[in-house]
Order: structure tokens, then sequence, then C-alpha cells
């Protein structure tokens, strides 16, 4: 996973149900050997963060990849959050794919 790819963490007590009320929605920021970090939308609010200060270290093996809001929400949220250079604007414009 690479940053601004769509997560859901799976805490370890949901045995693997992505359904569980525990499961967290949200996107990677950046990648560590055995921990991404990542951002987290507010529940019942997909696309408006429950945090707005860090990003989590997540333990990789709790994350799968999953959309949860368009690809391009993601791109605006991290411009906004200055985790790209101005120049990726054009990646948001472009891929509301997702």
């Amino acid at each position: 996973m690479k940053p601004g790819t769509q997560i859901a963490y799976i805490p370890t007590h949901a045995n693997g149900d992505i359904n569980h009320p525990d499961v967290e929605f949200g996107f990677v920021t950046s990648e560590q050997e055995t921990a991404h970090f990542c951002r987290y939308w507010m529940k019942g609010n997909p696309g408006e963060l429950r945090t707005k200060a860090n990003s989590e270290s997540t333990p990789n093996d709790s994350l799968v990849e999953h959309v949860s809001v368009p690809q391009k929400t993601v791109w605006e949220v991290m411009m906004n959050l200055h985790y790209f250079p101005p120049s990726w604007k054009f990646v948001a414009e472009m891929d509301d794919g997702g």
C-alpha cells in the first residue's frame, strides 16, 4: 500500500469481519516496514477526517485495501493537508475513480 491507498482497519477482535462496528475506514499517508500511517474518516461521515492533527500508526496486518469514498476525495484531502506538492493537483482533477 502506498500513500493515497484507501484502507479499512480491522481490529484483531473483529476476526477479519469488515462489517464489524469497530472497523475504521481511511487512507494511507506514509508507509513503513511493519506499519502504515493512516488518516481515518469519521464514523457515519466518510470524507470527513476523524482527527485533524495527525496520522495514526496502524499495523500492516490489520489493514486491507477498501474503497469507501471517491478517490478524488482522498487526493483533495491529502493536498489540503500538504501531503503532496501543488504539482499533484492534476492527479485529483483527473482521477475521480475509485
